[in-house]
């Protein structure tokens, strides 16, 4: 079951949208400097703007289940809903719980990256050919940084988030302004 979805941007720097370009603009600009500033609140909508998408695949999903379900086998549509439940639950916790969520899932995260290092490490003692380099030593170092802060990666990434906004809404803005003045 494959969703392929067709998004058409081609009007968007289009003279009639200069407005909305600058207020979209200054949105993300205004988002963007509150999230860098304020890095708790920035875990809480970087937590719901990922619950938001759990909450449209669920519903997508959802969509194409009730569509397939007079044509596919009934197991695989109880899989295909209990996927579609997951994916309802994960967004009702990241909008309820945000920062718990977050922390449990950076310690799974940082947990998983050490296994499969110290996996790599007990197979390159083995064989000559397998070598535990640098790289492997700075992924163990990160695994065991989500496990001590598990709010790091939460955090890392919200920056990069914000400073990605803000240089959308500088675009936005100056795509805005540029349509207005022609």
């Amino acid at each position: 079951m494959d969703i392929k979805f067709n998004i058409n941007f081609m009007d968007i720097y289009d003279r009639k949208n200069y407005k909305k370009l600058i207020i979209l603009g200054v949105i993300l600009l205004s988002i963007g400097f509150y999230c860098i500033s304020r890095k708790s609140v920035g875990i809480n909508i970087f937590s719901w703007g990922i619950a938001l998408c759990f909450l449209y695949g669920a519903w997508l999903a959802f969509k194409e289940v009730n569509e397939l379900n007079k044509y596919a086998p009934r197991s695989q549509v109880n899989k295909m809903r209990i996927r579609c439940l997951a994916f309802f639950v994960v967004a009702l916790l990241l909008f309820a719980f945000p920062k718990q969520v977050n922390m449990v899932l950076s310690i799974l995260l940082g947990a998983y990256v050490i296994y499969i290092e110290v996996k790599y490490y007990m197979s390159s003692r083995k064989y000559v050919g397998y070598t535990f380099g640098t790289w492997n030593i700075v992924k163990l170092i990160l695994g065991i940084l989500l496990i001590i802060s598990p709010l790091f990666l939460t955090k890392f990434l919200v920056s990069i988030l914000s400073f990605i906004a803000i240089i959308f809404g500088i675009n936005f803005i100056a795509a805005g302004i540029r349509l207005g003045n022609n």
